[in-house]
């Protein structure tokens, strides 16, 4: 800010003063940009992606081959690249569409997860950092799940912020969330016990005691001492898990909540694949549903949506 006001006597030399109209426009310029989330599929959107990746990491997108015979080769491998060579398979046949098939609803996935990541952050003083960080898990959906979450909770009306990155060369890991009572962290937990297609078939019984095992363990890190939120990040999943996850979040929060007053808050975050009326186009999306534990030790002033 310039002024020709003096400042107070006594104002420490490390104390900045801001106006308030420079401090809205410095926050609006690196707030999270969503994308209209409808991505069409085609060639020229995965030479995007390709390109996107090329500029940002300083590499080429590893080369995978499509293995028809196993669809689902080299997911784990490189997510990104495996997903591009997918589509660009498919789209050689007349008959292909988004939402075919397991595989190829799961490439389409891939590919807007990264690009709506990519629009949204990309602005961001940190987001080489965050590229950085998602980069080693190959772009998958869990390595891109902390920035999806941040984004979900800056749209509920959060405010958050990114720490200093950490490490050589530095990555980003997790967010602070303001509360009343002062920042605390968001710690990630992936939770891909039931991922599809490599994870354990489920059912309500073993979902339950899956998450009371991972809330449990999180006491380690989140307790009075260090209180925090938790974001379980459980990938891809058939129809009807999402809404028996968070099911089984809140039915753990009524006994563990008590025992773990640092805990504020366990939310998954899920991804929303919509196909449209046109066959090779998608609306994409993120949610992310916050069970509050009522025996916090203060008032947690997160504001879930609801």
């Amino acid at each position: 800010m310039t002024t020709t006001e003096p400042l107070p006597e006594g104002n420490p030399v490390d104390v900045s003063i801001a106006g308030q109209a420079e401090m809205a426009r410095s926050q609006a310029l690196f707030q999270p940009s969503p994308p209209d989330g409808i991505y069409q599929v085609s060639a020229s959107l995965l030479d995007e992606a390709e390109a996107v990746f090329q500029m940002h990491t300083g590499g080429a997108l590893p080369a995978m081959d499509a293995v028809r015979a196993e669809p689902f080769s080299g997911l784990r491998d490189h997510a990104l690249g495996w997903a591009v060579a997918r589509l660009r398979d498919r789209i050689a046949s007349d008959a292909w569409t988004c939402m075919e098939d397991a595989p190829t609803s799961n490439a389409v996935t891939h590919v807007a997860a990264f690009l709506h990541f990519v629009t949204t952050w990309s602005r961001h003083p940190l987001f080489p950092a965050m590229m950085a960080t998602a980069a080693e898990r190959g772009f998958s959906l869990h390595g891109l799940a902390p920035y999806a979450a941040a984004h979900c909770m800056m749209m509920m009306g959060n405010q958050i912020t990114f720490p200093e990155p950490q490490g050589y060369p530095g990555r980003i890991e997790d967010f602070l969330l303001a509360t009343k009572a002062g920042p605390v962290d968001v710690h990630f937990e992936t939770f891909d016990r039931f991922e599809y297609p490599f994870g354990q078939t489920w059912d309500h019984a073993l979902l339950r005691a899956a998450v009371t095992e991972v809330m449990s363990a999180a006491q380690s890190r989140i307790n009075l001492r260090n209180p925090g939120a938790l974001i379980l990040s459980p990938g891809t999943a058939l129809n009807g898990f999402d809404e028996a996850l968070i099911a089984a979040i809140k039915e753990a929060m009524l006994t563990l909540g008590r025992r773990n007053r640092g805990l504020m808050a366990v939310a998954p975050v899920v991804l929303r694949l919509q196909g449209l009326q046109d066959p090779r186009a998608i609306r994409f999306g993120y949610g992310c549903f916050p069970t509050l534990n009522k025996h916090y030790r203060v008032d947690t002033s997160m504001r879930t949506g609801g």
